[in-house]
């Protein structure tokens, strides 16, 4: 099927793309400052361009199209100007990532010959919509001209600690995926401001956190990897998450695959993992005891603090050791003081604990804190979102160390 065939028919049916809009112009072929662009309509008063390829999106064409919305907006001087990606096949992690930005994805491989198909290109189109409309409700608290405060981020979720994740996750993926050019980026977002889980953030010997469980606070994450080969969530990513000290910035074991993996790579290569994390210079090390109370939603127990320089790759393996060899006693030990302390669960979550949870599972994370004191809870939007990339960007050698 030829790339014009698809283009035609979208052009004479664009109400496939647009079942619920009123479409008041539409162009093919249309040109702007040396730019061709396949299909140009406006909808309900947006004008969206269709970029349509006649290949599966690889990786090469990410930086490609999303250089290309850039300039259209630029030279259409819209920035509210929408785009939407039209190829035969555009896997998980590429559609996440360009979605996130803004562009819609729709795969379509050959003209729709049945209204099966039809169908499935509107419902996609629909949910998309809908996804998009209620990001916007939730970006649109925040005003550019301020950012967060401390306050606004430390402890359980708050509108505006929402509005601050889904923004800094659209607006640093650029920037991050420039600086991991040669993998694919995959987002993710908190998506419920009433978080299931729970967190224990203590530990006295640093003065660290509060001796009490509360509910978790907002997230936001970013996997690396090669869409063609690579299984979800088996090597850490990079997590931003919050807590009551303030926002984490984490290279981050948190399922038990990826939990593995970082272990197997830093026995495979002490001396080397060792190095990177002297590179660094910043990183805490901590460790959480995750205790599951209904499927996939957990108790986050702070079981180990180290500041930089105080651990090493053997201490990480270490401790890992004596976790599974104290696991029975832990675990008789917190599951007594969850139940007693967290009056909210049910006794269905409470059986859960009990009946569940008969093996170690421990998080295992590398991190650099943005505390109480740090700079950039006095800055703007702008200023919060370059520390943050800034900080991604220098775990990039520890990502290359566990991801290839």
């Amino acid at each position: 099927m030829k790339e014009r065939d698809i283009q035609d028919y979208l052009f004479l049916h664009p109400e496939v793309l647009f079942p619920s809009g009123k479409i008041t112009e539409k162009a093919s072929e249309y040109s702007i400052q040396g730019k061709r662009i396949d299909l140009l309509f406006v909808v309900d008063g947006f004008r969206y361009i269709v970029e349509i390829k006649k290949v599966p999106i690889q990786r090469e064409h990410i930086g490609q199209v999303v250089e290309y919305y850039g300039l259209m907006k630029t030279y259409m001087q819209d920035a509210k100007l929408k785009m939407i990606l039209v190829s035969p096949s555009i896997p998980e992690w590429r559609s996440a990532y360009l979605e996130e930005l803004g562009i819609r994805c729709v795969e379509i491989g050959a003209v729709p010959s049945d209204v099966q198909e039809v169908n499935r290109i509107r419902k996609s189109t629909v949910s998309f919509q809908n996804r998009e409309k209620e990001k916007q409700e939730i970006v649109g608290i925040l005003d550019d001209s301020a950012g967060v405060s401390f306050f606004d981020i430390a402890g359980p979720t708050t509108p505006r600690g929402m509005a601050f994740a889904r923004r800094m996750l659209q607006d640093t993926l650029v920037p991050i995926k420039g600086a991991y050019y040669s993998y694919d980026v995959m987002p993710f977002c908190i998506a419920n401001s009433n978080s299931p889980h729970y967190y224990l953030e203590y530990n006295g010997e640093h003065g660290h956190g509060k001796n009490v469980l509360s509910h978790c606070g907002v997230w936001w994450a970013y996997r690396f990897g090669f869409s063609e080969d690579m299984k979800k969530n088996d090597v850490p990513n990079i997590s931003i998450i919050s807590n009551i000290t303030g926002l984490d910035i984490i290279v981050n074991a948190e399922l038990q695959p990826s939990q593995k993996a970082l272990r197997l790579r830093i026995e495979k290569d002490l001396s080397a993992f060792d190095h990177l994390l002297q590179e660094h210079g910043g990183l805490w090390f901590k460790t959480y005891l995750k205790y599951e109370h209904q499927p996939r939603v957990y108790q986050w127990v702070l079981a180990d603090l180290m500041a930089p320089g105080e651990y090493d790759g053997k201490t990480i393996l270490s401790v890992q050791q004596k976790h599974g060899l104290d696991f029975s006693e832990e675990r008789a030990f917190w599951l007594n003081r969850i139940i007693e302390e967290n009056h909210e669960l049910s006794e269905k979550q409470i059986a859960q604990l009990r009946d569940k949870n008969k093996t170690l599972n421990l998080a295992i994370r590398l991190v650099y804190p943005f505390k109480r004191d740090a700079p950039i809870w006095s800055m703007d939007l702008k200023g919060q979102r370059s520390e943050i990339v800034e900080a991604v960007n220098k775990m990039k050698p520890l990502i290359d160390f566990f991801v290839r």
